[in-house]
């Protein structure tokens, strides 16, 4: 009920007019013009740019064009977009149903995507589910590497480092996104997305 409030909300504010300014038509008289009309070319943003103000753009479409770092190997659907190639952080996109997925030879290539940016919310319930989840299984495990002898191959100590350190990274995530709630005074910690309408390949 509160994503239909919300879409029917950000419709409204999408096709209201209310607000208008005036301008000098080729007659010399003024006439008046609807905010919603104005600018109808889109700003193009870098991924920086568009993560600074997300919050503010969820539910709107916008125009974001960037180095493309990596697309998901096994699906496709998303791939990482940074300002250029030497940048770290860089934005998830996701394709939308009229792209269905993306290619590989898009890796390494300054592409324009539009978008409409996206909102999903990581509930406290939903990070305890995972909390519990993962402490459920790190016991499992804890269980399997007692059974094992210890003269066992190295490879399986090195494959446990590994991921207790994933789920090491895993746990500190959702300390911060809990600090992020408590800060804020909200249930939920939100994470935005783009979800690409179409593209273009840059020279």
């Amino acid at each position: 009920m509160k994503k239909i409030f919300l879409a029917i909300m950000i419709s409204a504010s999408l096709f209201s007019c209310s607000k208008s300014e005036t301008k000098v038509n080729e007659q010399g008289s003024t006439e008046s013009v609807p905010e919603c009309c104005r600018n109808k070319s889109a700003e193009i943003l870098f991924p920086s740019e568009a993560s600074a103000k997300l919050d503010s753009l969820a539910g709107k479409e916008i125009v974001v064009r960037g180095f493309v770092k990596k697309v998901c190997h096994c699906s496709g659907k998303k791939c990482q977009l940074a300002d250029n190639d030497e940048s770290e952080a860089a934005l998830m996109v996701m394709a939308g149903e009229e792209i269905g997925k993306f290619d590989q030879s898009l890796t390494g290539k300054n592409v324009k995507y539009t978008c409409v940016v996206k909102e999903n919310r990581i509930t406290k319930e939903m990070i305890a589910e995972s909390e519990a989840k993962m402490a459920e299984e790190a016991a499992q495990e804890e269980q399997k590497s007692e059974k094992k002898s210890c003269c066992s191959s190295d490879t399986t100590g090195k494959s446990k480092e590994k991921e207790h350190g994933h789920c090491g990274k895993k746990k500190q995530n959702f300390e911060e996104m809990k600090a992020w709630m408590q800060d804020h005074g909200t249930d939920y910690y939100p994470v935005f997305f783009l979800e690409a309408k179409s593209f273009e390949v840059m020279e």
